[in-house]
């Protein structure tokens, strides 16, 4: 029996089978996460006002149809019941939905017939199962800007959820301190999880700064209190209250009831304090889940996964040229470690340098990442390591070559915080002395003797992985070796470069692919001698698409390079002109990557480096382009203002946060060019966006 899994909270996920399935729609992710949670019947009219409301009826019911087609040739036929008028998800054996189980495992709990304050091992079990089935928000990142109605019912469902993950959190914690496991880390992490759910509930900030205090961090927990008191008076205008202020000072002078008092006081009866097996969660993330499969590098992997766990290793640096595939070794190893360690509790986490301009950017791009907010007051990168000091984390720095003078922040935490490890990609070590360095190179092939030996190679897989992305019907043949290894020769097994010739086999051969390469590299190695050879492949890739792009095509690719950190089509479409179609032909030929689920696109550094160079030739064309870029983004932020202040502001600080890198040098292009109305306008949202982030260090 196939089994159907569908992950709602966090970021949407289908399995069918055991395997990850995407949906071509948007809107058919939107309709089955409705159906599976509501599993009411719906009218076809409701589903079609609800997805489509600006469409006329006749359109939107046609989009209704479409939809469940989508559905039905993704998932199989059989889960939908579907008539003229009606749609449901029935329940079935085979269809499983997180949101289900987790509620059902908290009703287990309610429903027990003991007291409260009994600590019973099956609510136990039940609630930690609950608990760590919510890997995030109800569809985490997922938005329908064009269906509002949608987005209401999908806060509330939010709301609902995280009401319910709050108070299992706490009946867990509760359940923990009577048992008398007051000083482990995993009650701690539970109040810790409690306690981030809302922020402005202080009775989870007691808890938690009772734990710290417990576990021998007094000074955490009244930096706990601190955290508290700014919330409140940010938010609500308020201090905390007398509780709370009287839990900080009891902290502050060493009269905190010991924890055997505690649950003596509370009640709790050393019979009910049974022993419970430990329930290990996985840590908490912020890995980005990766479009395509891990290819190749096994046995680097499993080196570099057995190095991480070593006691004396502290750093890894991942080295390499661009465009040799650093980043997707560095996020394979962090997912292996976040699926079978539990060394970091406190989490991993995947943070991208290549959106900053300096080294002064790093502590706070860290603490962004880690989510913990920095002061006010202070420098950004003592409060990091004060944050640091006790905790067991893996930081992932990404594309670390452009600011290797923030190595010394490195070494630092690496001192400050004997349970954070730290591993880093970039072109350049970081010259430290506790580094472990870690060279990579192409992808390995042999000689290609055979069909089945080639499709047996890291590199050939990586081709046809591709290569099948943009012609599905591509079938591998005997008379191709050839030609396929005289092309993984030119680029020596680079994975970004085996990636972009692949994806000219939409239009090219095999043979005219390997032509080309041979004839771009001659001109390449004779006229660009000073050019080192580990970029002359990768360069010559960049060239040979350049010089194959339409006019209009270079203009827009030359213009995407003064975006940073993404961006989205009604951006490009304001700052250069450029149709959705001349867009999309930039997405297919593998110079752009394409979001579907968040609608933003991106550029591979080195594209957008290489791309700006050809900007820069005509000066009077890049100033134009970084103008309108300007004059974008500082009106955008002219826009929101109101958004700030109202009930849209959730999702309006979501839309800046995703454009804040675009924002930062749209602010600085206006500075530099004395644009005074601009800058004006944007000021007051500016602030307001800085003040509810308490970013005040950047905005100052």
């Amino acid at each position: 029996m196939t089994r159907l899994a569908l992950y709602l909270l966090g970021a949407p996920c289908l399995e069918l089978g055991g395997e990850v399935i995407s949906l071509s729609h948007h809107k058919a992710m939107a309709l089955l996460a409705y159906l599976g949670v509501t599993r009411q019947r719906h009218t076809r009219q409701a589903l079609a006002a609800l997805l489509w409301p600006e469409y006329p009826p006749a359109g939107a019911r046609s989009e209704v149809r479409r939809m469940l087609w989508v559905l039905n040739k993704s998932l199989g036929p059989g889960w939908l019941e579907i008539d003229r008028e009606t749609v449901s998800l029935p329940s079935r054996p085979d269809l499983w939905l997180d949101v289900d189980r987790f509620r059902e495992l908290l009703a287990t709990d309610n429903h027990h017939s003991h007291p409260a304050s009994q600590v019973c091992p099956a609510c136990f079990d039940s609630l930690a199962e609950a608990v760590a089935l919510a890997r995030g928000d109800f569809l985490a990142g997922f938005t329908l800007p064009d269906s509002p109605d949608f987005d209401i019912w999908q806060t509330f469902e939010t709301e609902s959820l995280r009401r319910e993950l709050a108070g299992a959190l706490e009946r867990l914690v509760q359940l923990l301190i009577q048992r008398g496991d007051v000083r482990s880390e995993q009650t701690i992490n539970y109040a810790r999880r409690w306690s981030a759910l809302d922020p402005l509930h202080e009775p989870a900030h007691r808890q938690l700064m009772q734990l710290y205090a417990w576990a021998g961090q007094p000074a955490t927990a009244l930096q706990q209190y601190q955290t508290c008191a700014r919330l409140l008076e940010d938010e609500l205008d308020l201090p905390p209250s007398a509780e709370t202020t009287a839990l900080a000072e009891a902290i502050r002078t060493h009269r905190l009831p010991a924890p055997a008092e505690a649950i003596e006081h509370n009640g709790a009866r050393a019979a009910s304090i049974a022993l419970l097996p430990q329930t290990t969660t996985a840590p908490p993330h912020n890995l980005p889940v990766q479009a395509t499969p891990f290819i190749g590098r096994e046995t680097a992997l499993d080196n570099l996964h057995q190095r991480l766990n070593d006691a004396e290793v502290r750093l890894i640096t991942i080295v390499g040229p661009g465009g040799i595939g650093k980043t997707r070794l560095a996020l394979a190893l962090a997912q292996r470690q976040l699926q079978s360690a539990t060394t970091f509790a406190d989490g991993i986490y995947f943070i991208p340098l290549a959106p900053i301009d300096s080294a002064n950017g790093i502590a706070q791009t860290i603490a962004e990442g880690v989510a913990f907010p920095l002061a006010s007051a202070g420098e950004p990168a003592t409060q990091l390591l004060t944050y640091l000091r006790h905790k067991q984390m893996l930081l992932v720095l990404d594309n670390f070559e452009h600011v290797l003078t923030g190595a010394e922040l490195v070494s630092q935490v690496l001192q400050a915080a004997a349970g954070v490890k730290v591993l880093v990609t970039s072109w350049e070590r970081l010259n430290l002395a506790s580094e472990t360095l870690w060279p990579i190179s192409g992808l390995n092939f042999s000689e290609l003797g055979s069909v089945e030996e080639a499709l047996a190679d890291e590199a050939v897989r990586l081709f046809m992985q591709t290569a099948q992305r943009v012609r599905p019907d591509f079938v591998l043949r005997a008379d191709d070796l050839p030609h396929l290894k005289h092309i993984l020769q030119e680029v020596w097994g680079m994975p970004l470069a085996i990636e972009l010739a692949a994806a000219w086999l939409n239009i090219l051969s095999l043979a005219q692919i390997s032509a080309e390469i041979c004839q771009g590299l001659d001109l390449l190695e004779s006229d660009l001698r000073d050019v080192p050879n580990r970029h002359r492949s990768m360069r010559l890739v960049f060239d040979w698409s350049w010089e194959r792009l339409e006019p209009q095509e270079q203009a827009l690719f030359g213009a995407l390079s003064v975006f940073r950190g993404g961006f989205t089509y009604e951006a490009v479409r304001q700052v250069t002109g450029a149709s959705l179609r001349l867009l999309a032909g930039l997405v297919n030929k593998s110079l752009v990557t394409s979001q579907p689920d968040t609608g933003r696109y991106e550029l591979h550094e080195l594209l957008r480096q290489y791309a700006a160079a050809h900007l820069q030739a005509d000066a009077q064309e890049e100033q134009t382009t970084r103008n309108r870029h300007s004059h974008y983004y500082l009106t955008l932020l002219q826009a929101r203002e109101a958004a700030l202040k109202d009930h849209r502001q959730r999702a309006t600080l979501a839309e800046l946060d995703a454009d804040i890198d675009n924002i930062r040098i749209a602010w600085d292009v206006a500075v530099t060019h004395e644009q005074i109305d601009l800058l004006c306008g944007a000021t007051g949202p500016l602030y307001y966006y800085y003040e509810l982030h308490q970013y005040f260090q950047e905005a100052e």
